[in-house]
């Protein structure tokens, strides 16, 4: 798939099939979050969760934190479950821990957006993920649980797999975001 293709069909998708992939293919999802253009400063770590159980402990941190009374499947039944952690900054002068950890979320997007767009490329849908990671924020067993390596703290994550659902071709929307020049 050619990159226009890439970018106009790249959605936000929550509705999966069972359908796993296989090892290869999310091989190269995570060959593109290493390629992503990120400062070498900052330790980062990906964790592939394809256990079920694991899954829900996640979504059921997620439902506690956004205060639902019923179960829900925040994670749309996608079969992986990739989660980006990272080591916040807290370097002796607060100026230098400030302006690493503004870097950090900066560098945080482009490896899920990189990511989603491998999926993409290679026929898979996806979604970003934030509720699973703020649930779970203040819960270390989750966070152990789904493989949140001691001393990192989950920033970003990104469910992977296959939809049944056909993905329109998205068109440019000048209005979403408003654009000036200064020439």
């Amino acid at each position: 798939m050619d990159f226009e293709n890439v970018i106009t069909h790249r959605v936000s998708t929550r509705h999966y099939n069972d359908r796993m992939p296989d090892d290869e293919t999310i091989q190269k999802i995570l060959d593109a979050a290493l390629l992503s253009p990120i400062v070498r400063w900052h330790k980062f770590h990906l964790t592939v969760v394809t256990n079920r159980e694991a899954m829900d402990l996640a979504e059921e941190a997620a439902r506690i934190f956004v205060k639902e009374e019923k179960r829900r499947a925040f994670m749309h039944g996608a079969p992986v479950w990739i989660i980006l952690s990272g080591v916040r900054h807290t370097d002796q002068d607060p100026d230098t821990a400030e302006w690493k950890n503004d870097n950090l979320f900066w560098n945080v997007g482009s490896i899920i957006e990189n990511m989603e767009l491998q999926a993409t490329a290679l026929g898979l849908a996806s979604c970003g993920m934030n509720y699973t990671i703020v649930g779970m924020r203040d819960k270390p067993e989750v966070q152990k649980a789904v493989g949140v390596p001691d001393g990192y703290s989950a920033l970003a994550s990104v469910v992977i797999g296959y939809t049944d659902e056909e993905i329109p071709e998205r068109k440019v929307n000048p209005e979403l975001i408003p654009i000036s020049y200064v020439r």
